[in-house]
C-alpha cells in the first residue's frame, strides 16, 4: 500500500478484508478483453510450447490474428481521415478569412444598422408581376416598419429602408430582418417566385460550433452556403451599403463604377 507524504501510516494498519462471494468487485469485463499484442504473445507462447509430435491446430487463432490486423488497419485509416479532415477544415477556414473586405451578394433577408445607417443593400427578386409588402422586424421579431413597394414587374427591385420605425424615429443599431408578402394579380398570396437578396462588404468572418464559417456584414450574418457571389471591393453592381433610403436611386451609379 502506498501512502501520500502528507498522510503517513499511524501505528498498525488493519489488513484489507478478504473477498467473499458478497464483496467481490463487479466490473464490465473490459479489463479481461485481449488486445492484439496480448493475443500474439499468447499465440507465440503456445507455438513454442506445443508438442512437436502432435502440433496444435492454430488455424482459428491465425484467422483471429488476421481479424485483429484488419481492425487495426481500419482504425489507423479512420484516424488518418480525421487528421486529413481537420487539416482541410483549417485550410478552408484560413482561406475564408481572406474574404474580409470583399463584397458579397447573398440570398438572405437580414438587414443591419450601424450609426443609424444600413450596412447592406437589400433587393426583392420577383419572377412575375405582383404586389409587394415588406415588413421590417427587430431581433425580437417585433414589427418595426411596413414598406409598401406596390405593383412590381418581374425583376430586381431595391428595398429602400431609411432606418426609421413607423413613427419616424431612428431605429436602434443592430440586426433586423425583413419579411416579404407577395400578392398576385388575382389576389392570391404567392408562396414561390419571390425571394430576397442582400449585398454589402464583408466586415468579419467567424466560425460556428461545427467550425463552419459565418459571414458578417456589420450586424448582419449569414452562412457561406447563402453566398451567391463574391467580388473585390467596389465591383459589385448596384452595391452602395449605407446609402439609406436613397440606395435605390444610387443603384445605377454603382454599376458605372
Amino acid at each position: 500500500m502506498i501512502y501520500p507524504a502528507n498522510n503517513p501510516p499511524q501505528g498498525h494498519q488493519s489488513p484489507q478484508a478478504a473477498w467473499t462471494k458478497d464483496n467481490i468487485p463487479v466490473t464490465d469485463g473490459s479489463e479481461r478483453q485481449m488486445g492484439k499484442d496480448a493475443f500474439l504473445t499468447l499465440l507465440l507462447t503456445q507455438l513454442q510450447n506445443q508438442d512437436p509430435t502432435n502440433p496444435m491446430d492454430n488455424t482459428e487463432m491465425v484467422a483471429q490474428l488476421a481479424q485483429f490486423s484488419q481492425l487495426e488497419q481500419l482504425a489507423n485509416l479512420s484516424k488518418g481521415i480525421e487528421t486529413m479532415t481537420g487539416y482541410v477544415q483549417a485550410q478552408n477556414q484560413f482561406q475564408t478569412l481572406t474574404m474580409i473586405g470583399k463584397e458579397v451578394l447573398a440570398e438572405n433577408n437580414q438587414l443591419s444598422l450601424t450609426n443609424g445607417q444600413p450596412d447592406v443593400k437589400a433587393d426583392i427578386i420577383t419572377t412575375e408581376t405582383c404586389r409587394i409588402t415588406v415588413y421590417v422586424l427587430n431581433a425580437k421579431g417585433e414589427r418595426v416598419r411596413t414598406i409598401e413597394m406596390g405593383l412590381l414587374e418581374p425583376g430586381e427591385h431595391p428595398l429602400n429602408w431609411d432606418g426609421r420605425n413607423e413613427s419616424g424615429s431612428q431605429a436602434q443599431d443592430g440586426t433586423y430582418a425583413f419579411q416579404v408578402t407577395a400578392t398576385a394579380l388575382n389576389g392570391e398570396l404567392l408562396e414561390t417566385g419571390v425571394y430576397p437578396q442582400v449585398s454589402g462588404k464583408i466586415t468579419a468572418v467567424s466560425f460556428d460550433i461545427a467550425g463552419q464559417p459565418v459571414i458578417h456584414m456589420g450586424h448582419a450574418n449569414m452562412s457561406l452556403g447563402q453566398v451567391l457571389q463574391i467580388l473585390e471591393s467596389g465591383r459589385l453592381t448596384g452595391n452602395n451599403s449605407g446609402s439609406g433610403s436613397d440606395s435605390g436611386n444610387e443603384a445605377g451609379s454603382g454599376s458605372d463604377a
